[in-house]
């Protein structure tokens, strides 16, 4: 999308706004598919962006999808997957969750502890059924130079390496449960694809012998992915070419012993994250002691990974100023929010600017307004919005100040 079409989405829908690019994001797909050997499939990780129009994208698209809480799940019946084509994955289900994942039947369900798994089976033992389980496991091996360290050190994710033998065992006798697969998430925000290959490889061998060492039929296997986009000016590219010719030959080595498993990778980031941009516009610049400021109408309450928050280390997402370049100078630009953290570019290099420019943040399209405090202060929630071929199509209207009422209840006319 150029600056004329994001600056018609801005005055369309007002700011902020979220626009996401639908030719990128088919492009995305394409490039991953095609990547991958023949065989295999894709989980949309929908955690990454939610919308149900964009799950229906993927749907078309012939992505399978991975949910992570009751809400996705829901969203991605809505959007039109069948269960079979649907995985659920948390290290934190609820056994109302659980519940519904089992009345639905979706394809698997992605355990992360043995306390998880005697939940499903008492579940599935009062529904009469017999549930395909996968095990999330936490190997002793990670992907170097991941973003964000998924396995080999301590977290809530899966079942340690060391413990599986014991773990199995007792999933063994939970028999309204059947062992059918294996997840394994080594890491996010990858950027170099021959260590991604040589973790998936490491999956493999794992999962081979898991299923050998515990007896049973491996019919499902999540590589996981963790296949990242470049963010900040030191970062690379993920070259996709080097990933297809390096796995292509790990691949010839395995397939004969997964002829008879289905093979996914996962992905959200990768897929949605070059799609998006997001638009704030500049209601004043000022000036304090020696630093400028642009405040604008939208900050880390709409698009908190912007910010940082949460993070030991920030960076800027690449930005610029619709319709301006040159005459570049140092600046700060914050949102609306009562709070010294929201600065959604520190000490970036932007062209000079008045009051009603709009800042373009860019590869905004994965973990945006859904990851962020969107409730603080009750400012306006920003309406996303889809390009696809000239035209623009409401995904999510704009939250209005008398929307955050919604479900509250005033206080019990005897407590005033």
């Amino acid at each position: 999308m150029n600056d004329k079409i994001l600056n018609d989405i801005a005055t369309g829908y007002g700011t902020p706004v979220y626009a996401y690019d639908t030719e990128k994001i088919i492009s995305q797909y394409k490039l991953l598919k095609n990547s991958l050997p023949k065989e295999f499939g894709i989980f949309y990780s929908m955690k990454a962006n939610p919308l149900m129009g964009i799950c229906q994208l993927f749907k078309k698209l012939g992505s399978c999808i991975e949910t992570a809480s009751s809400g996705e799940l829901h969203t991605a019946l809505s959007s039109g997957f069948s269960p079979d084509k649907i995985i659920f994955t948390s290290p934190g289900k609820t056994y109302e969750e659980l519940k519904y994942a089992v009345e639905t039947g979706i394809y698997n369900i992605n355990i992360e502890s043995l306390e998880e798994a005697e939940v499903i089976n008492e579940i599935a033992a009062e529904k009469g059924r017999v549930v395909d389980i996968s095990v999330r496991i936490n190997p002793d091996f990670d992907i170097a130079g991941s973003g964000i360290k998924m396995s080999g050190v301590a977290s809530q994710f899966g079942i340690d390496q060391i413990h599986m033998g014991s773990e199995f065992k007792e999933l063994k006798t939970l028999t309204n449960l059947k062992i059918t697969g294996i997840h394994i998430y080594t890491g996010t925000q990858a950027l170099n694809a021959h260590s991604i290959v040589q973790s998936m490889e490491q999956i493999i061998k794992l999962a081979l012998d898991t299923s050998e060492m515990y007896c049973f039929n491996l019919k499902f296997l999540n590589l996981g992915g963790g296949f990242g986009v470049p963010y900040f000016k030191d970062d690379s590219t993920l070259d996709m070419d080097i990933f297809r010719n390096e796995f292509s030959e790990i691949w010839d080595k395995y397939k004969d012993s997964l002829s008879d498993t289905q093979v996914f990778v996962e992905s959200g980031r990768f897929l949605m994250a070059e799609s998006g941009t997001y638009l704030t516009k500049i209601l004043y610049k000022k000036e304090c002691k020696g630093r400028k400021y642009l405040v604008c109408d939208g900050g880390s309450n709409q698009h908190a990974s912007s910010a940082f928050l949460g993070r030991h280390i920030r960076n800027n997402f690449p930005m610029h100023i619709l319709n301006k370049s040159g005459n570049e100078e140092q600046v700060n630009v914050v949102g609306p929010l009562c709070t010294p953290t929201d600065v959604i570019g520190q000490n970036v290099m932007l062209p000079e600017t008045v009051a009603g420019d709009i800042v373009a943040i860019e590869k905004s399209g994965a973990y945006g307004i859904t990851q962020s405090p969107g409730l603080f202060l009750s400012h306006p929630l920003p309406a996303e919005v889809q390009y696809y071929e000239g035209k623009t199509y409401i995904l999510r209207e704009r939250w209005e100040k008398e929307d955050f009422m919604l479900r509250q209840k005033p206080m019990d006319k005897n407590l005033l």
